[in-house]
């Protein structure tokens, strides 16, 4: 293989403008590189738009933070906040969730405690002060107070503004067809509009990396995983915070739209719409005054997961000048993907 230098003058192609490829885009132009974002659609149109964008721990077992991106991402999520000027819609009011059973719940509370996670049990009494239309709730339930929730798409757009701020070029409505190889590394991007030489290419495409990277002869195994987004409309505020029970997974996105997350059955090829039922009949059963809650849509994405989970981060060994950028949970790992993707860059 040869060790040709990259195109001289070349930027930094940034494939994908969804919430990985934005912050990318964020910290390569903070650090003083020249930097091409390209992406067939629109900002945050694809699959984070339909991110349910749920940042903190009150979701995942204490020992998915372990030695981790996830362990890492918190804190600098935190930190991309302070460095984006653009409103993001954070709604920071923590998280109350609860488990099939009482012992489940404090089960759970305790393995995040003993991992040093802020996390605490509430009675049911206490979850009904901090969600004032829930009607009832188990005797034990679990509190994350640090969980936030974000407008995953204004977010994504606050991070590319602040990429452009720094000199950085957002192309949309451009669609990359394939890597461009020679002399023994990725060389840059053919597009519909043409090809675009680049010092370095970062395939943050989601699960239309894979047929990227094989325009190279990089295998990569990333799979699509369904899941369904649901918006309703709130006539007020149904929820402060984010609510997950075993029946739902709710949280306000702005003041009138509620967000839900459901399952996709095995198969399944209906119509969206249909599998919010479920989440409705519980929205009702569970809180006062929601004769008003209308479904306005649903969507199924596939979001990107790769083999085993494990992220695929980094440069790619074999194929000089190609880096990846492909997780999941992608609002959750964003910040910490463009910080390392932005060493990796760093001048040696």
């Amino acid at each position: 293989m040869s060790d040709a230098p990259a195109p001289a003058n070349a930027p930094i192609v940034v494939i994908g403008a969804g919430v990985i490829g934005a912050s990318i885009a964020h910290h390569l132009a903070r650090a003083g590189h020249e930097v091409v974002v390209l992406d067939r659609g629109t900002p945050g149109a694809g699959v984070t738009a339909a991110s349910f964008a749920w940042v903190g721990i009150a979701k995942s077992s204490a020992d998915a933070y372990a030695g981790s991106l996830r362990e890492r991402a918190r804190p600098e999520f935190d930190r991309v906040l302070t460095e984006i000027t653009a409103p993001a819609g954070l709604r920071p009011f923590g998280a109350v969730t609860w488990e099939d059973s009482d012992a489940l719940t404090r089960a759970f509370v305790s393995e995040h405690q003993a991992a040093g996670h802020r996390m605490e049990l509430l009675t049911a009494h206490e979850a009904r002060m901090r969600e004032p239309s829930l009607r009832d709730a188990p005797d034990v339930v679990a509190y994350a107070p640090d969980d936030v929730g974000v407008d995953p798409v204004a977010y994504t757009r606050a991070l590319l503004e602040s990429a452009q701020a720094h000199g950085a070029e957002v192309r949309t409505g451009t669609t990359v067809l394939r890597l461009l190889f020679d002399d023994g590394r990725v060389q840059g991007v053919v597009t519909d509009r043409g090809e675009l030489g680049a010092k370095s290419v970062v395939i943050a495409a989601g699960t239309a990396s894979v047929g990227l990277a094989a325009s190279v002869g990089v295998d990569i195994d990333v799979a699509g995983s369904p899941c369904c987004l649901l918006r309703f409309s709130t006539p007020r505020p149904l929820v402060r915070g984010i609510l997950s029970t075993p029946e739902f997974e709710i949280r306000q996105l702005d003041d009138t739209t509620l967000l839900g997350a459901e399952d996709v059955p095995a198969g399944f090829s209906g119509d969206p719409r249909e599998l919010a039922a479920p989440t409705l009949a519980a929205i009702h059963r569970s809180f006062v005054d929601t004769d008003e809650v209308r479904l306005q849509h649903a969507v199924i994405a596939d979001r990107p997961m790769p083999a085993a989970g494990q992220p695929l981060i980094g440069p790619v060994a074999a194929m000089p000048g190609l880096h990846l950028a492909i997780a999941h949970p992608g609002v959750i790992l964003s910040a910490e993907i463009g910080r390392q993707v932005a060493a990796d860059h760093a001048s040696p």
